[in-house]
């Protein structure tokens, strides 16, 4: 089984022969300008520790990118109640203005003057007045 070359240990150096060896994880390692590799579980323990770094980072970027969004998402639905509010403070004023128009065309000093002036009409007199008396069945 090959491993990778930081795992090998140089046992001679030899004139024209290299020996190299599986070194133990424990032990360190040489490197060709003589500094010394840390040993195998160190090299571990760091790859884990990074890895829980890097997931930690990512879980706290994904945790604010979804609180930026809901707060985006918070700020339209404020944004679209208050213009549907405006609407509706729009719609119950108009609402208001007709109900004032209504009552003004049916006065009746209005109906009576139209009758009159427009359409030619006029009071009927005394002999054209009739009343009638309704009968007890219809008044219930």
């Amino acid at each position: 089984m090959l491993y990778p070359l930081a795992l090998y240990k140089v046992i001679d150096l030899s004139a024209s022969k290299i020996f190299l060896s599986v070194a133990q994880p424990s032990d360190p390692v040489k490197r060709p300008g003589g500094r010394d590799l840390p040993p195998l579980d160190m090299v571990q323990k760091r790859r884990r520790i990074l890895r829980l770094y890097l997931t930690a980072i990512f879980l706290v970027s994904a945790m604010l990118s979804y609180y930026i969004w809901q707060s985006s998402k918070m700020f339209e639905v404020k944004l679209r109640i208050n213009s549907i509010e405006k609407d509706i403070k729009a719609l119950e004023n108009s609402n208001s203005d007709l109900r004032i128009e209504i009552s003004k065309l049916q006065a009746l000093g209005r109906i009576e003057e139209i009758a009159t002036n427009d359409l030619g009409m006029r009071q009927p007199s005394a002999k054209q007045q009739l009343f009638i008396i309704m009968p007890e069945e219809w008044k219930k």
